[in-house]
């Protein structure tokens, strides 16, 4: 966030049921954590939101330090098994 901002990092606990589970071919019902991450910061083009969860996928010029951010959040995320 190059003009500052919050960030947010949040964990609830979310009993998936039939119903929104059938709106999910990958979901089956039952308990789940869910982790959302959020941020007041500028905002990102859709060209950079198609990318986002791709790992080493960034924003950043060759000139400054490459962040592993989402790369980390894709990873936490495929090796807990979630979707």
């Amino acid at each position: 966030m190059p003009e500052g901002g919050k960030l947010v990092i949040e964990t609830s606990n979310l009993d998936v049921n039939e119903s929104l589970a059938g709106s999910f071919p990958f979901l089956q019902p039952g308990p789940y954590v869910l982790l959302t991450v959020s941020d007041t910061g500028i905002g990102m083009d859709a060209n950079t939101q198609r990318h986002i969860f791709e790992p080493f996928f960034t924003t950043k010029g060759p000139d400054r330090e490459q962040g592993l951010g989402l790369a980390t959040v894709y990873g936490v995320v495929k090796q807990s098994g979630a979707a």
